[in-house]
């Protein structure tokens, strides 16, 4: 009993001589920023906008929730940052931000200059969505909101949503400065639009990335999807829609067929020579079922071979297509240099990979094995 008193003295005591961390942000003190923006202007200036929400009354209480947009011009991103703090109350915090868009001129430029000052700040949420848009960030900043949903969110949304149907890689400024330091390894980022029509932003692709400067070369949705899956991304929402026949005899929507991808697997396959690459060939089989098929006759199990041969060869043809683009914009989004490093380094040199990739030949193969049609033949 004295032993179990003494052991409860001793607990007591050390706890008294612990020290307890003391450092602490109060969100009622700080002025939140959930997106951020960067634009390039003349006069090598940049453009820094925060949009930054006005809690307001709780919306428990039957507040609103709305957004300040901020915008101003200076010579760097840290300058940018003081002059926010002369125009906004309280302590500006990001910490909570949720999302970062590019405008497409200042993604031209190396865009570790200007995440520089994320990277550096402990407190910089490096979770947060990195994007590039077609014209200006700020443009897309002032629509406030999309119906109900504030312009930030509904953003981020748009942007998870092509990451769930396989359309868009997952990049956070985190993937982005740990992809600017690895040799051989090339990303690519979401790329937004203006759609007029339906006034609000819109997923229209990839920007591909050499390094750290967006290259000009765009690849759209389908060809997106595509590019990821050889990159062996897929989710269980993946569908393919490929045209199988052009002929403009054929009855209304029924030229084209639908799959699920349900299983991807992807083999890279290097020809060396001297210890110099000669080619890569990248063999994608994917396996599905069929979501849509107008035509509407798949009684014969000898119909469902000859769609998935004609789509292995129309994918192949589009893969093939898609790598030509990705060698012109000299973005290695495969991580081929990467995987050079790793598995054959005496064909590795740093130095004449910028000028190799381009030249190397790239083959794509896709097998399509289709094994379901639903509930209906």
């Amino acid at each position: 009993m004295n032993l179990k008193i003494a052991h409860y003295i001793l607990v007591i005591c050390c706890t008294l001589t612990l020290t307890s961390c003391w450092d602490q942000e109060l969100l009622k003190n700080s002025k939140i920023v959930y997106g951020a923006g960067f634009d390039y202007e003349s006069n090598n200036m940049i453009r820094t906008t925060f949009v930054v929400r006005n809690l307001g009354v709780p919306v428990s209480q039957g507040g609103v929730y709305s957004n300040r947009v901020v915008s101003v011009v200076g010579p760097s991103s840290r300058e940018t940052r003081l002059q926010m703090d002369r125009l906004i109350s309280k302590q500006l915090s990001a910490s909570k931000n949720q999302l970062l868009l590019l405008g497409e001129e200042v993604a031209k430029q190396n865009i570790d200059h200007m995440l520089d000052i994320l990277f550096r700040d402990p407190k910089s949420p490096l979770d947060a969505r990195i994007a590039v848009v077609e014209g200006r960030a700020l443009d897309i900043f002032n629509l406030d909101h999309i119906g109900d949903t504030l312009i930030v969110e509904f953003t981020t949304d748009l942007i998870k949503g092509a990451e769930n149907k396989t359309e868009a890689t997952k990049m956070t400024v985190e993937k982005a400065f740990r992809y600017s330091l690895d040799e051989g390894q090339d990303y690519a980022l979401p790329y937004i639009s203006y759609n007029e029509e339906a006034s609000s932003p819109e997923f229209n692709g990839l920007a591909l990335f050499h390094e750290t400067t967006y290259t000009g070369t765009t690849l759209p949705p389908s060809d997106a999807k595509l590019l990821l899956l050889m990159n062996n991304e897929s989710s269980n929402k993946t569908s393919i829609v490929e045209f199988l026949d052009n002929d403009p005899n054929n009855e209304f929507l029924t030229n084209t067929v639908t799959i699920n991808v349900r299983n991807d697997s992807v083999e890279k396959d290097y020809s060396i020579k001297n210890n110099l690459l000669e080619k890569v060939t990248i063999n994608l089989e994917l396996r599905g079922n069929i979501e849509e098929y107008p035509q509407n006759n798949l009684k014969e199990k000898s119909q469902l071979t000859d769609i998935a041969d004609d789509l292995s060869k129309r994918l192949t043809v589009r893969a093939n297509e898609i790598l030509n683009k990705l060698q012109e914009a000299n973005c290695d989004f495969l991580g081929i240099g990467r995987d050079l490093n790793a598995y054959h380094h005496k064909a590795w040199n740093a130095k004449r990979w910028e000028k190799e990739y381009k030249e190397i030949k790239l083959e794509a193969k896709v097998k399509v094995d289709i094994d379901e049609t639903g509930i209906i033949k």
